[in-house]
């Protein structure tokens, strides 16, 4: 049996009383599980306790040979003040969770990677500002821990090259770069805190252009990175404020 702590990343009915999970754990990175009978009067565990970003503490094991963990036991380590009642923070929460596990591939463990992601959860759980530009400080952020963050800017640079994640005072030969707006809400992003996004003002335009700069920059960095289904409900939600 092991035990760690654990985020959820996303659940999928796999019959009509059973779920399979993804996972990140403090122990071993991204895992997979299953419960059974989670629907059942007998069972111990709930489907409320598998909510997108709970943070979690488990008990688990693997058995055979078989990728799939099972779940001996867990409790709500840190249960939500807000972010599950707020329909802006959960729509938040479901895009940050489908793109930590679009990112994130491997079965090892990160202590410095899920420290951050939990104490990202934790601070979009707990803020009373607006959390519009969160997803945006956050996908900048996490580049740090996937090994792609942005060099430093320097001063008077021309535009942002996405290919190589460097601040240039020329423009290279091809079309991935940042100018004039996108260029200067980029660098805001690079040097803003969580606690600090208050100060930002971008327009739903800007937001919207920053989101898919940052897409293009995921995708050209890891090659495994797909678009995000959420993407286009979280800016629907934007839009509609």
């Amino acid at each position: 049996m092991q035990q760690s702590r654990a985020i959820v990343l996303n659940k999928i009915n796999y019959s009509e009383t059973s779920l399979i999970l993804k996972i990140y754990t403090e122990q071993e990175g991204l895992l997979s599980f299953i419960v059974k009978g989670i629907r059942g009067k007998k069972g111990k565990l709930r489907m409320a306790q598998f909510q997108a970003l709970n943070l979690l503490e488990i008990d688990y094991k693997q058995t055979g040979k078989s990728d799939l963990r099972f779940i001996l036991d867990l409790k709500i380590s840190e249960p939500f003040s807000d972010l599950l009642f707020d329909p802006i923070k959960r729509a938040v929460a479901l895009f940050l969770a489908e793109l930590i596990q679009n990112c994130i591939k491997e079965e090892e463990q990160n202590t410095e990677l899920f420290f951050f992601l939990h104490q990202s959860i934790h601070w979009l759980d707990l803020s009373k500002d607006s959390c519009t530009h969160f997803h945006l400080a956050f996908m900048m952020k996490l580049t740090r821990y996937l090994g792609f963050y942005p060099m430093k800017s320097i001063e008077n640079a021309l535009c942002f090259d996405l290919q190589t994640g460097e601040f240039l005072m020329h423009s290279p030969m091809h079309n991935y770069i940042l100018l004039d707006k996108e260029l200067k809400g980029w660098n805001d992003l690079l040097n803003c805190k969580y606690e600090n996004l208050k100060n930002l003002h971008f327009s739903n335009q800007l937001k919207r252009s920053l989101v898919q700069a940052l897409m293009d920059y995921y995708k050209l960095h890891l090659i495994h990175f797909k678009e995000l289904n959420s993407q286009h409900v979280l800016q629907q939600i934007f839009d509609d404020e």
